[in-house]
């Protein structure tokens, strides 16, 4: 049944596509609903400000009329009659604001700048759903490494439950010998099994992201190989500046400040009033026909409206403090986030190295604890000691190579460098 199992796998993973990163990277910025979110709302600030702007061009409408039954009054000699008929108007109106003290202007700076905080909020998605991609990927890498060191693992406790049942049957061992290894053979099948379902759980995960239902497979050296070549970050004074500078969350809550202000300007000049320049050409047809036509200025001020005017006012310069605390705020969360991966990443090789030598001595006191085990002169307790502290080894290893290319990603988010893609330019 296993030998069944095994096959079956191993022809499900054959006819498996391989997925890179950079192609699961593509697949999720084309097809995830965040993604496309993000660009509709792009699109509709785009809009907005377009909308905006149409407010400093002159108004011209077509206005028509008709009653089927109208009242006139006419007067004669002093003496007024009233008299039923039906009546028609049109006429085309213009108008044109030629004075509001820069209100309108303002505003259309204000969509200007939540066109750009859209834009920026769109990088922002994308940054994210690279990084998330990287993670999951990587994560298979990670996974990857983990079920290889259990089968290893798993191969080894076998030929070790073999090898002391035939010598408990040669009067060599004694039962304990054979039982431990059993129990350390069962307790590594199960981490199998654990990891097995990790891959399936991350890999659905990933599925999801990139939108795809078909199975797919990684390239296992993807991890070791990408940890090794990511190039490294040479260490910068103004690394906290780069990041303000590029990062699209900032520059979204900078555009939100500039949108804030520019309100804020307009409300203020709300009580100036408005100077507009007005005309219409019309036809008249009731109880006779003619044309009218007007052409003039007209001037509105406010007088009174309740308070109205002065807490729209106190509002927007509210809206104004709370945007630049936000951004004071979100720049210390983001360079307290870039610092700690900096300093992760910069001591990533360092702790690679490090376990990689720790493999090295683990595999050479292994080796040693079998001969002498076999030997007679160790017990089954160095075996297990030695096995455990190997797989340890492999998988810290592992885990090291996945948190290099964790932090590296995470650096690449933060200073909006992720989104190399020609999906993203879309």
């Amino acid at each position: 049944m296993q030998r069944i199992l095994f096959y079956l796998t191993l022809s499900i993973t054959m006819h498996a596509a391989v997925l890179s990163v950079e192609d699961a990277v593509a697949m999720a910025l084309k097809n995830h609903p965040d993604a496309y979110v993000a660009s509709m709302r792009y699109e509709s600030a785009k809009a907005d400000s377009r909308s905006v702007q149409a407010a400093l061009r002159p108004r011209i409408d077509l206005n028509g009329e008709y009653f089927p039954t109208k009242t006139f009054v006419m007067p004669a000699n002093g003496v007024f009659s009233t008299r039923q008929n039906d009546a028609f108007h049109t006429d085309i109106s213009a108008s044109y604001t030629i004075c509001d003290f820069g209100r309108t202007r303002d505003r259309y700076h204000a969509s200007l700048s939540s066109e750009e905080e859209s834009g920026a909020n769109k990088e922002t998605i994308q940054n994210a759903l690279i990084e998330q991609v990287w993670f999951q990927y990587y994560s298979l890498g990670y996974i990857a490494s983990v079920i290889d060191t259990a089968e290893i693992s798993v191969r080894f406790y076998q030929a070790q439950l073999n090898q002391a049942t035939g010598m408990r049957q040669a009067g060599l061992k004694t039962i304990a010998d054979e039982s431990r290894f059993k129990a350390s053979l069962m307790e590594a099948e199960e981490r199998l099994r654990a990891a097995h379902a990790a891959w399936d759980k991350t890999q659905n995960a990933l599925g999801l992201l990139i939108g795809s239902e078909e199975k797919f497979t990684i390239d296992k050296n993807d991890l070791k190989k990408r940890a090794l070549e990511i190039p490294s970050i040479a260490q910068s004074e103004n690394l906290r500046a780069d990041m303000s500078a590029s990062n699209p969350q900032l520059a979204a809550l900078r555009a939100k400040i500039e949108r804030s202000k520019a309100l804020f300007d307009a409300q203020n000049k709300e009580a100036y009033g408005t100077v507009s320049i007005v005309g219409s050409y019309g036809y008249d047809n009731s109880l006779s026909s003619y044309d009218s036509s007007q052409l003039g200025i007209r001037g509105t001020i406010p007088l009174y409206d309740g308070g109205k005017l002065s807490a729209d006012a106190e509002k927007s310069k509210i809206a104004l403090d709370i945007a630049r605390k936000e951004y004071e705020s979100a720049e210390k969360a983001l360079w307290q986030e870039l610092y700690s991966s900096y300093r992760d990443f910069n001591r990533a090789d360092e702790t690679i190295a490090a376990k990689d030598g720790v493999i090295d001595a683990n595999q050479k006191a292994l080796a040693l604890s079998e001969g002498r085990y076999a030997q007679g002169l160790a017990t089954y307790v160095d075996i297990l000691e030695s096995q455990n502290a190997l797989d340890n080894a492999r998988n810290e290893y592992a885990e090291a190579n996945f948190l290099k290319i964790q932090a590296w990603a995470h650096i690449q988010r933060l200073l909006n460098k992720g989104c190399e893609n020609d999906v993203c330019k879309h």
